[in-house]
């Protein structure tokens, strides 16, 4: 009589361990996902919303936390899919879907891993900031790839060595192209480089983020004013640190009696502008360029401060 050879522990519970850890990170994704969306820039932490507003969060248009919280719920439903099939009736259905997803878990693993330490490196040395999320995203992550590893009993390994370095490889070249795409759309230059457009002045070409929409519309509920003049570099610097989006919601007076929109010099000369810009706050005149942080603490603003453009004024 021989003795069956018993299954260890973590054969038996792994799909089921992997399918729960995958459930986790679909709920903190989506989570994510939803403040990035959203635009509420409620995150629970500054860490977070520093993060969710960095050039790296996003490929393309598209959300990166969108894109975690497909690959969670491909990999929840790789791990799931055998159960569906009732093994006694659909025995070889069964076992071959449960070979197949076996493979998908496994290059999922590798490569959401790779990717997820490629993430962690830029939170701890570029963006510099902690996100209890995203490090929550992380370690899921690592806990899926260490399931499938070992929670598997791999009958060719160098089949296991070749996908795995392969799905390693294509993960890295990713996250390459990934960096530089983020590293592109970060050179914002605040300062202009061309000559004003007559009356006009310059396009403002950085996009606001949530804080900065938040903050401008706190000034404007204030009564904060900045007086301005379209030809003014200075002026375009202000208006590049909010970014487009946040400027319209800010209320500027035009002192330029040439300007094409709105020119209001006889206002300007009133409340004794010398300069530009020139902020009026609490009835005072502030001239100068502000960075966002500065201009929150002058007016009291306790909402988002995960500014995207302030490191860039070294003023």
């Amino acid at each position: 009589m021989t003795r069956r050879r018993q299954v260890p522990w973590i054969y038996q519970y792994s799909r089921l361990l992997i399918g729960i850890t995958a459930i986790l990170g679909i709920c903190v994704t989506a989570y994510l996902t939803w403040v990035k969306l959203s635009n509420n820039g409620i995150c629970g932490t500054e860490g977070c919303q520093i993060v969710l507003t960095s050039p790296y969060a996003n490929v393309g248009d598209f959300p990166l936390t969108g894109l975690g919280l497909l690959s969670y719920i491909a990999v929840a439903m790789m791990a799931f899919a055998p159960t569906l099939i009732n093994p006694q009736t659909k025995k070889a259905v069964h076992n071959q879907l449960n070979h197949l997803s076996w493979l998908g878990l496994l290059l999922a693993g590798v490569g959401m891993a790779v990717f997820s330490g490629y993430l962690m490196y830029l939170l701890a040395f570029v963006i510099k900031a902690v996100c209890p999320f995203c490090i929550a995203s992380a370690i899921f992550t690592f806990v899926i790839f260490g399931l499938t590893l070992f929670g598997h009993e791999w009958d060719d390994l160098g089949q296991v060595i070749f996908m795995g370095m392969a799905a390693a490889l294509v993960s890295l070249l990713v996250s390459l192209v990934f960096y530089n795409t983020a590293i592109g759309s970060e050179k914002v230059v605040l300062a202009p480089t061309t000559a004003a457009e007559p009356g006009i002045g310059w396009e403002i070409k950085s996009t606001s983020g949530a804080a900065e929409i938040e903050l401008a519309k706190h000034l404007t509920q204030k009564g904060v004013k900045m007086y301005s003049s379209y030809w003014c570099p200075h002026c375009y610097e202000q208006k590049q640190l909010f970014g487009k989006q946040a400027w319209a919601e800010v209320t500027n007076v035009e002192c330029a009696a040439d300007a094409k929109k709105n020119p209001q010099p006889e206002v300007c000369a009133k409340a004794g502008i010398k300069g530009f810009p020139t902020w009026i706050i609490d009835g005072k005149l502030d001239p100068g360029v502000k960075k966002l942080a500065k201009l929150g603490e002058l007016t009291s603003y306790k909402g988002n401060t995960a500014f995207r453009y302030d490191k860039l004024f070294t003023r």
